[in-house]
């Protein structure tokens, strides 16, 4: 996959495209990639997708719309979906005010070389978001190019969105916002040296700090999944939190690993959250703590059994 982060110098070859935010890449996302993708290989097109780096609503009010995904894991799940080409532009004043109609054509046609379009029933474009389906699907029609406005998939008789996905977060349903994923929902940060606490209560800890950028889900300790660089994986639990008893200057993740021991410090980890085990809350005290957390060791590995095969 090429990857731009600025529009292209040259014209594309003739192309399908997909449009959309794609934060989360979630189910409904990879309907509307997917869609592209395939409409590229039957015509004999480019399969393109165009995005932003970020919520176009974050530009105008800062960390209004919390990221599912930072932007190397979207590039990722894009990419293993068999895109040709992906445009991941941050979005600017420029973009902020080309019309809809300019949108279309210099830059989905006279840049992207569009001859199919693929996006979501609510996709908007175009200054201050005044393009939508409809303008699309005539702008399509006096252009002769194919469109095609994916209907929304619904859970619970609700549209799958990502509003929804954080709202899922913010509760605690870890597992609804990991089924509208379509994946677990993970934490990328590289592993910081913390106050060893863990280590001298008997279950050693890696340290990571979460990005304000992205959406944290409700404080507590969930069953994970931890990825390491070279690929390995290793069942644990997961505070999310501040770590009220001892104390923390930031919203991290702190993670004991079942059946690892090593050194991770500086190393890029990956925790994904399984199920959501119980709410953060202060104790009284540190023993009380290694208490707590020993009895929800046992309760995770004995969760982990339903999620060896996933």
């Amino acid at each position: 996959m090429t990857l731009y982060t600025s529009l292209p110098t040259a014209p594309l070859a003739p192309s399908a495209v997909a449009l959309g935010c794609f934060d989360g890449v979630h189910l409904g996302h990879k309907a509307v990639i997917s869609s592209a993708v395939k409409t590229a290989k039957d015509g004999h097109l480019l399969s393109v997708v165009f995005t932003f780096d970020s919520s176009p609503r974050n530009y105008f009010v800062p960390a209004s719309v919390p990221q599912l995904t930072d932007r190397e894991t979207k590039i990722s799940l894009i990419e293993a979906m068999g895109v040709d080409i992906l445009v991941c532009l941050p979005f600017d004043q420029t973009i902020a005010t080309t019309s809809a109609e300019e949108f279309f054509r210099n830059i989905l046609v006279g840049t992207l070389g569009a001859k199919h379009l693929v996006c979501g029933y609510n996709y908007s474009f175009g200054a201050k978001g005044r393009g939508n389906a409809a303008l699309l699907s005539s702008l399509c029609q006096e252009a002769g190019i194919g469109l095609h406005a994916l209907t929304p998939i619904e859970e619970d008789g609700a549209p799958l969105s990502s509003s929804a996905i954080r709202q899922a977060l913010e509760d605690g349903r870890i597992e609804d916002a990991n089924t509208s994923l379509g994946r677990p929902y993970s934490i990328r940060a590289t592993v910081l040296d913390g106050q060893h606490l863990g280590r001298r209560l008997g279950f050693p800890t890696i340290n990571q700090r979460i990005d304000r950028a992205m959406a944290i889900p409700k404080q507590g300790v969930y069953l994970s999944r931890v990825t390491l660089e070279d690929g390995s994986a290793y069942f644990g639990i997961t505070n999310v939190g501040t770590r009220p008893t001892v104390g923390s200057e930031f919203i991290g993740a702190e993670t004991h690993l079942f059946d690892f021991s090593g050194d991770l410090y500086g190393k890029q980890v990956e925790v994904e959250l399984l199920a959501f085990l119980r709410p953060e809350r202060k104790f009284d005290s540190v023993e009380a703590l290694s208490a707590q957390v020993h009895g929800d060791i046992e309760t995770a590995k004995n969760m982990a059994k339903n999620f060896v095969d996933c």
